[in-house]
């Protein structure tokens, strides 16, 4: 890399300016912000090697999925995202050219979520490492905690899909890696639909640059919320604990993708594990007691028991206790 520390810091405080009725961004030790409501304030970080891996994913995909999955808890307590730092550890093998591209994606997913980057910091380090902090604000935090016995559990969209794009990802050759790594918008990318019998362009764009969904048409009839990060069945798990209840989840209500169904039978891969147990989805988990949320597009997925534990319905095999299966890191 070229550019030195402070060269680096100058530029992007010209790129990215806060307006200043709203505060002061880079620039000083600390970023302030004028907050009318109660603040949320959320971190993530991101490591190469255990969260993303440069062979196939560019550092435009990353600069756009930092972003993301910070915004996503931000949304997650049913809150409007106001404003980003972001660190980065980065060796000195990466060129200025990615360091442009990781800043490119920054900017398109702020530019998405109506956001500021507000500030961070740089370092040299051994990996790339990247670390978001988000910053939202809501009236009223919707919480993990709030859920009672006899509501219903809705999710968002489809899961697993995010899963099954990175057993994808990993499966291919290095000329279709390199050939992911330089697709900026998945909408437009149809040279593997033909290749699998079916459209992959959302799972691949769920795993690499996965977009945070908000609630807020549906807020007000939430009594408890979390974001699918890490699969259901372990969100959903910390959510019943800290409610203080257990869940049913009933198989024959969960969704199907056909690109999940058709990449697990490609690849051998348990469907269902991906669907329940697959991470990185981040769509919303969703309790209410009113049925009528799947006018807004939910999906009725189970319902909240008296007692601790998870549960899955199969119609043929019964209640059957669910593992707490999902993303961990230790």
């Amino acid at each position: 890399m070229k550019q030195s520390e402070l060269e680096i810091v100058r530029s992007l405080r010209n790129r990215f300016k806060l307006p200043e009725n709203l505060g002061v961004g880079i620039g000083d030790d600390s970023a302030f912000l004028r907050a009318k409501k109660p603040v949320l304030l959320t971190t993530d970080l991101m490591i190469e090697g255990v969260h993303f891996d440069l062979s196939y994913t560019s550092f435009y995909h990353l600069g756009f999925k930092i972003v993301s999955v910070n915004v996503s808890d931000v949304y997650a307590m049913g809150g409007d995202f106001n404003g980003f730092l972001f660190s980065v550890g980065i060796p000195e093998s990466v060129s200025d050219e990615d360091l442009i591209e990781l800043f490119d994606g920054i900017e398109k997913a702020l530019n998405y979520y109506n956001g500021y980057l507000l500030g961070g910091d740089l370092s040299r380090s051994e990996k790339v490492v990247l670390s978001g902090f988000a910053v939202g604000e809501s009236e009223k935090p919707i919480l993990r905690k709030g859920a009672e016995p006899g509501d219903s559990i809705f999710i968002t969209a489809s899961t697993g899909l995010s899963s099954a794009g990175l057993n994808l990802l990993r499966s291919f050759s290095i000329d279709e890696k390199n050939l992911i790594k330089t697709v900026k918008d998945f909408e437009d990318f149809k040279i593997y639909n033909e290749k699998f019998g079916v459209r992959v362009n959302e799972i691949l764009e769920r795993h690499l640059m996965p977009k945070a969904r908000k609630p807020y048409k549906f807020a007000h009839m939430i009594k408890a919320m979390i974001d699918i990060s890490d699969g259901i069945l372990i969100d959903l798990y910390r959510l019943c604990e800290e409610s203080r209840v257990g869940a049913e989840i009933y198989l024959d209500k969960i969704p199907i993708h056909p690109a999940v169904s058709k990449i697990a039978e490609y690849l051998k891969v348990d469907l269902i594990k991906l669907i329940i147990s697959g991470g990185e989805d981040y769509e919303l988990l969703v309790i209410s007691a009113q049925e009528s949320m799947t006018e807004f597009g939910l999906i009725p997925v189970g319902k909240i028991i008296k007692d601790y534990g998870i549960y899955l319905v199969d119609p043929i095999k019964g209640k059957i206790p669910a593992k707490r299966e999902g993303w961990q890191h230790f």
